[in-house]
């Protein structure tokens, strides 16, 4: 992440989907050379990825996100806050507004998190080529990268 300003903001996590998050997060590290090193910079991507999708694609991504079995769970709900760039809730801020004014979709903050994450779990998947790991018991700092696993910038 860059310099960028960023905002507090609290998500309201189901267990099963935050498993997903981090789960996704580890395989991207070694599979998509783009990937952000930090657990926040995935996630800020995955937000900023399904907020530039059209509302007709979100649409159609949160009925399998209803569906999925990362939903359902029986471990309670957590708030959990992030430092998030200002510009990329700007945008996940219009897609709700979008969403809203072209669908009757009314979405919060954190149930657009989910769907994004959800669909950012498939992707991360389909890089993969078999299921996700496990998830982490704790997100680490600076994570180890598979040898050539980052791109130079450019």
């Amino acid at each position: 992440m860059t310099s960028e300003t960023t905002i507090r903001v609290g998500i309201y996590w189901k267990p099963g989907v935050w498993d997903l998050a981090r789960s996704a997060y580890v395989a991207d590290l070694d599979t998509d050379p783009d990937s952000p090193d930090s657990f926040i910079g995935w996630l800020a991507l995955a937000l900023v990825q399904h907020a530039r999708r059209s509302p007709e694609q979100r649409a159609t991504l949160a009925v399998d996100a209803e569906q999925h079995p990362a939903q359902v769970s029986t471990r309670r709900s957590f708030n959990k806050s992030h430092p998030l760039p200002a510009s990329t809730m700007g945008e996940v801020e219009a897609a709700i507004v979008t969403d809203r004014s072209e669908f009757g979709r009314a979405l919060g903050r954190s149930a657009f998190t989910q769907e994004a994450v959800l669909a950012a779990a498939v992707d991360a998947r389909r890089r993969l080529g078999r299921e996700l790991p496990p998830p982490p018991q704790k997100l680490s700092n600076r994570p180890p990268r598979r040898p050539g696993g980052r791109r130079p910038a450019t």
